[in-house]
């Protein structure tokens, strides 16, 4: 039968108490330091990210550990503050958290001079900014793919038409929303223009090709206006994708195909022929 380690557990009951007695004084704090509500309502998802952080500092801050120890704890401190700000927090939430922390390891007697605090408040205030910037990056990215523009040339005809510069992670769902306009709308053909699009890579070549082998498979016959001769190749080694796809190099012959495989034409209205009338040109 093995035998209890009575000063292990207590040891290891300590530590529990301490972490414990830590998060309920980082929670206050916040809560106190926080001036928004938005921030305020963060504190339960923060808490429990700042739980492990307190125990790192903790740790790192007793007299035997060396700088490896302080470099690890300052590098969870500073996915703390990044974190709060991929949750949307201000940036005074980041000056809260910063406060927290410190009234959370003083709870526990370790003792703190200004140049620690200073230390303390720039790892968390590098972090937050950084993922400040990664959220704003990613709703900007998220808005852009977002923002393309289909439209429908006529009953059974959709035009799409992207631009801008694009992951394939940010453009992939727009696309398949698309996809799923076309079988909604009961679509026979498609134009697809990819002339506006600042780059195309492998990855974003894919998602195209898909696009256009999940139209095909839905009976709609994709036209492709703008691509350059390597995504050409690129449609050409995917067996699918270049039965689906049918590639034209003038906008205006692309619209016309396009309408004429959703059994559609342009017809030149009597009220634009007198306004726009055909020009004429002298005879030699």
């Amino acid at each position: 039968m093995a035998r209890s380690h009575p000063q292990r557990m207590s040891e290891r009951d300590q530590s529990g108490t301490k972490v414990a007695a830590m998060r309920a004084c980082f929670c206050l704090r916040y809560e106190r330091g926080a001036r928004f509500r938005e921030d305020r309502v963060l504190v339960g998802a923060l808490a429990c990210e700042a739980e492990p952080v307190l125990e790192a500092l903790y740790v790192a801050f007793t007299p035997h550990e060396g700088p490896r120890a302080v470099h690890e704890s300052y590098a969870l401190l500073s996915l703390l503050g990044r974190r709060a700000a991929l949750l949307g927090a201000t940036p005074g939430a980041a000056i809260a958290i910063v406060e927290a922390v410190c009234a959370a390891l003083r709870e526990v007697g370790a003792a703190l001079d200004p140049a620690l605090v200073s230390e303390l408040s720039v790892v968390v205030v590098e972090g937050y900014c950084l993922g400040r910037d990664e959220r704003i990056t990613r709703e900007l990215r998220e808005t852009s793919a977002q923002s393309q523009v289909a439209i429908e040339l006529g009953r059974g005809c959709i035009a799409i038409f992207l631009g801008g510069l694009h992951a394939e992670c940010d453009l992939a769902p727009e696309l398949e929303r698309h996809a799923r306009e076309l079988l909604r709308a009961d679509a026979k053909s498609c134009l697809l223009d990819v002339s506006r699009l600042v780059r195309i890579d492998e990855e974003l070549a894919r998602a195209l090709g898909r696009f256009c082998a999940i139209a095909g498979q839905l009976g709609v016959t994709t036209f492709v206006v703008g691509a350059s001769a390597w995504l050409r190749e690129q449609f050409a080694g995917w067996p699918l994708v270049r039965d689906a796809a049918t590639f034209v190099d003038e906008y205006d012959r692309a619209q016309a195909l396009a309408l004429a495989a959703a059994g559609l034409h342009l017809k030149r209205r009597r009220w634009a022929r007198l306004i726009f009338p055909p020009v004429r040109t002298a005879a030699r």
